[in-house]
């Protein structure tokens, strides 16, 4: 399940005797990554679908 900015807002660490759990820190920060890598590749498609889409009206346009 994607995190959601709600989420990322909402975490709260446990602590340990030196501060915060580094293991989880790591496991977070990497699920934070993961998923706006994806968002990040998402937006690319998404861009290069609409320059795609514009091109075509613009065509459409041309023969009317």
């Amino acid at each position: 399940m994607p995190l959601t900015p709600i989420d990322i807002q909402n975490k709260e660490f446990s602590r340990s005797i030196r501060g915060l759990s580094p293991s989880e820190v790591d496991e977070f920060l990497n699920r934070v990554a993961k998923d706006y890598e994806e968002l990040i590749k998402e937006n690319l498609a998404a861009k290069e679908q609409i320059a795609q889409l514009k091109e075509k009206l613009n065509h459409y346009h041309k023969l009317e």
